[in-house]
Parts: C-alpha cells; structure tokens; sequence
C-alpha cells in the first residue's frame, strides 16, 4: 500500500510539472529529487518525533517507576539508540518506488543504509549491555561476583560480528564464508587478544574461587601493591594503595604470582593483632608484700586467685593484668582467641607477646588502638618493678660515670 501511494505521488508530481511547460526528462529529474528530498525529511521528522517522544513521555514513565532496570536502560540510550533506526527503515519502505527509474543509485543506497542499521544496532547491543554492568551493580553480589570481564568480552564479540557482518555486506557474501576463512587467521586472532583471553579466563577462576572482589584488601610485593581493589576487568585489576596511587595489575597475574588477600582477617572476627614488648630479664624477681600494697593503693588490683600462689612473679602478674585489662576493652573480640604469653628468651631480653583480634579492623583505628595499648603497657611497667630492654645510648654510658659528660 505504501509503495503504491509513494508511486502515485511522485507520478502525480511529475504529470503537473510536465503540465506547467517543463519537457518530460527535466519533469521526472525533478520529481524523483523532491521525492528524495520530502523522503529523507520525513525520516528526520520521524526520528526526531521519536526522540522527542523518549525524551518528554518515557523518561517521565522511568523517573517515576520505582524500579532501577529501566533508569539504566534510559541512561545508557537503549531507546535513543533504537530510535536510530527509525529513519532507516523509512528510507527503506519508501525510497525504492520513489526513485525506481534509478535501480543503480538504489542499490547503492541500500548497502548504505544495511551498513547504517548494522552499526545502529551494535550501538543498540553495546548500550544493553553497559545497562546490564549497571543494573547488575545494584546488587551487593556485585562486589563479590563482578561481571566487567563478561560484559567486556560481550563487546568484544558484538565488535567481532559487527565488523564481519559489515564487510559481508559491503563484499556481498555470507558471513559464514568470511568465518571459514578467519579459521586460517585463528593463530593470529589468539596473539591479538592474548591478553584478553588470559584475562577473562583468569576472572573465571577468580570469581569462582572468591579469590578476589571489589573492596578486598591485597599485598604483591612484586607489583609495589598494597591497598584495595576497586575495579576488576578483563584485562586489568586497578588498587588504590595507602598512598592513594593506583596500580593497575594485569588480571592474568593474580593467577600465575601469588598475592596476599586480607579479606578473611574481617571474617575471621577482626584484625589480628600479634605483638610484643622486650622485658629486661633482670627486672623480673617474685612479688613481695610491698609491691602487692603499693598496686592496691594504687586502684591497680590483679586477680586475687594469681595472688594467693607465694611464687607467683611480677612478669606473672602483669601478665595477669594486661590480660584483664584487654578483656574489657569492647573492640576486642573476645569469642577469637586473646592471650598474653612470653615467648622464648634471646639476647635482648624476654618477649611478652600480646595476642588479640581488633574489631570493626579499619585500619587506622587498629594502629591508633595499638599506639594507646602498648603506651598504657610502658608507663605500667614501672609499676610492677619491670623494664622494657633497650640497648645503652650514649647518655646511659655518660650516667654510669665511665664517659665524661
């Protein structure tokens, strides 16, 4: 019905300028253009109708939608994108009977315009599928499975059968020979996108494993890596290290080098603290009725159990206290393992090890945590008639009289 109308009208055009003194050759020269031209405004007016349709109607349907697909949808240009093809499939309805005298010129305009909806299309798949990374990031299962190197190899597919499907419509043949013939190219195609291929099949593995997500805190001292991850693609994973510089570390890496993944300190309950203090070896002596009188006066009360035992040291009984005392500190986690042992004796004197897990274990709060701890255990120490070792400065030497001052 369309292409008789068309047919009628450009006929019609062409008998009243034949009728106002025109010769017939000029009068159908004439009347096919104009059609052209009427045809391809029409096309225009029709895409931009569209447009505004999407613009003023739908995005007033998606902003008040109370789901999130379709925001992403609208802001990615999926409806836009589609809109695109509009004029192209007007061009194609109408333009053949209206210029049909001119078989050559409408072959011409039709590759053309088969190459236009080709690439309007891939536009169309690309955009869903960047709606697809952002609806997906929606969910918290995001952080945990990210699907950018699925969604970057769905690109690299579509660009892959968008190019063949383009050159099969400019050459004219199957897309299926032009494949038959990107067999003989497959050991150039696997060098180009080497990297590509290990990366995605080092994301497989490691979203399948949970190796690593978005927000994990890593270590690869090969790389000069130490922070969080915050993105992972299919060829690259960027880290935000503590001094906010980002490395981006080849994905392939993560699977052939060994990296360090901190994630499970926070599962395990906190953040391990495992650290210890040096005491002088010739400080340590059993506690006598003094020092027990001095501690009581000073509101610094061990646990009366240890106190009845008559060998019980002053090493002891700060071992007493410190655990008492990290027992009801709150952040501590105190279903995890929390112990205050002494290690073997060397050179330096005698190791007190504290053991303990921090938590929530944000970084800086746990070393802030520690710098108090370990400050309240050297001015305690003095107390219980103990010293922390440390090697002689030259003011020591100068006290002892053997230097002069």
């Amino acid at each position: 019905m369309q292409q008789i109308t068309t047919h009628s009208l450009n006929k019609g055009f062409k008998a009243t300028l034949t009728d106002w003194g025109f010769t017939e050759t000029f009068a159908g020269y004439l009347a096919d253009f104009s059609s052209l031209i009427i045809i391809l405004l029409s096309s225009v007016i029709v895409y931009y109708i569209a447009k505004f349709i999407i613009n003023q109607f739908l995005k007033r349907m998606v902003e008040r939608s109370t789901s999130k697909w379709d925001d992403h949808l609208y802001s990615q240009k999926v409806f836009t994108r589609l809109a695109m093809l509009l004029p192209a499939l007007v061009l194609q309805v109408s333009l053949a009977p209206s210029i049909s005298t001119y078989p050559e010129a409408i072959n011409f305009i039709e590759l053309g315009l088969h190459l236009y909806m080709t690439f309007v299309i891939l536009l169309v798949i690309i955009s869903f599928l960047n709606a697809v990374y952002h609806i997906y990031g929606e969910f918290d299962i995001s952080d945990s499975k990210p699907i950018k190197g699925y969604v970057q190899i769905g690109k690299i597919i579509t660009y892959v059968v968008g190019g063949i499907a383009m050159v099969s419509v400019l050459i004219g043949q199957s897309p299926l020979t032009l494949l038959a013939g990107l067999g003989a190219m497959s050991a150039v195609i696997m060098l180009i996108f080497k990297d590509s291929i290990l990366g995605f099949v080092a994301g497989v593995q490691l979203s399948s494993n949970r190796m690593l997500q978005i927000g994990d805190w890593i270590t690869m001292p090969k790389y000069n890596t130490d922070g969080t991850v915050i993105d992972v693609s299919l060829v690259t994973v960027k880290v935000r290290n503590f001094d906010n510089s980002v490395s981006c570390i080849p994905t392939y890496t993560l699977i052939s080098d060994s990296f360090q993944n901190w994630r499970s300190m926070g599962e395990a309950g906190g953040r391990r603290m495992k650290r210890s203090i040096l005491i002088d070896v010739g400080t340590i002596r059993f506690v006598d009725r003094n020092m027990l009188d001095n501690l009581k006066s000073k509101n610094i009360v061990p646990d009366e159990q240890a106190l009845a035992d008559e060998s019980v040291t002053n090493l002891g009984l700060f071992r007493i206290y410190i655990l008492s005392y990290l027992r009801n500190i709150p952040n501590l986690n105190q279903d995890a393992s929390l112990m205050v042992r002494t290690l073997q004796p060397t050179e330096n004197g005698l190791p007190v090890e504290l053991y303990a897990f921090y938590i929530p274990p944000d970084w800086s709060d746990f070393e802030d945590f520690q710098a108090r701890l370990f400050e309240h255990i050297l001015s305690i120490l003095p107390e219980f008639g103990l010293k922390a070792f440390q090697r002689p400065s030259g003011r020591d030497v100068q006290m002892t009289g053997v230097l002069p001052e």
